[in-house]
């Protein structure tokens, strides 16, 4: 049985400069699980990662003009999404290089390049100064963090009072004490490390948090029964692709991806939440 840390941050940045290019191939460029309205919705998984994104959106409720902090941006879709549609800045932070370059083309080739930019940035020492964001999101980001309680703080020093605060994450839904499957290492309490780049809060780890971190207001939504074909659909698309993965990436780290997703979507321990909160 594999002992895992806390992710730590360099091997989330080798981690998405080597793949992020590999998932958002058949991501249409998200790289985020997809919400399913009911059983009898047929979209596809890149259908439904831009049903998330919507949810986000609507969770957020950002005025036209304000500054809005994306934690883990990504490759920049989601970003470019809500600029486009709220008619906001962004500024979009992530650990690795190669997703700022990406994020920065698609912002461009959006004609956005004035109203969104990307960096590199550490959640957790954020470069920013205080009360200079009117709202934040964090789009399966905080899954990656090695404190998710740091960050949660960061992100409360650089919102303005009454700026809202969107995440949407896997959580881990066994009972206090009890683990799914693998055991973990040194972590922030309540996590529950999945491999080297994935850890899990429960539901109501989320909530105190954010409490300690001046949040109120806050709405944890259990949405599993929207999110549960993502994880499956993932692994389709990784064995639907598996030359081009292994090519860039290696078998080892192939079967590792397939096995963690396996454990995300293998049944009740494991959900996903929709939070929102307003900073105090």
């Amino acid at each position: 049985m594999t002992t895992y840390d806390a992710p730590d941050s360099p091997s989330v940045a080798d981690f998405y400069d080597l793949l992020s290019d590999v998932y958002s191939e058949w991501w249409d460029g998200n790289l985020h699980f997809g919400y399913w309205e009911d059983d009898a919705d047929d979209s596809t998984l890149a259908e439904a990662a831009e049903r998330m994104t919507e949810e986000m959106v609507r969770r957020l409720a950002p005025r036209r003009g304000d500054r809005v902090l994306d934690v883990g941006c990504g490759t920049g879709a989601p970003a470019v999404r809500l600029a486009r549609e709220r008619g906001v800045r962004v500024t979009g932070i992530t650990v690795s290089r190669h997703q700022v370059v990406r994020a920065t083309e698609r912002a461009a080739a959006a004609g956005l390049a004035a109203t969104v930019r990307f960096e590199r940035a550490d959640a957790m020492r954020l470069p920013y100064e205080t009360a200079s964001f009117d709202g934040a999101w964090a789009l399966e980001s905080l899954l990656h963090m090695p404190d998710k309680a740091q960050v949660l703080a960061e992100v409360a020093r650089v919102l303005r009072p009454g700026g809202r605060l969107a995440l949407a994450d896997p959580v881990l839904r066994t009972p206090a004490g009890e683990k799914p499957g693998e055991e973990p290492g040194n972590r922030t309490e309540g996590d529950a490390p999945l491999g080297p780049h994935v850890s899990l809060a429960r539901p109501e780890t989320y909530r105190s948090l954010l409490t300690r971190a001046g949040f109120h207001a806050i709405d944890v939504d259990d949405v599993s029964a929207h999110t549960a074909r993502s994880a499956p659909a993932v692994v389709e698309a990784l064995r639907s692709h598996r030359d081009r993965y292994v090519e860039v990436a290696g078998v080892a780290e192939f079967e590792r991806a397939v096995a963690m997703l396996d454990q995300l979507g293998g049944g009740p321990d494991v959900g996903y939440v929709l939070v929102s909160a307003c900073r105090a």
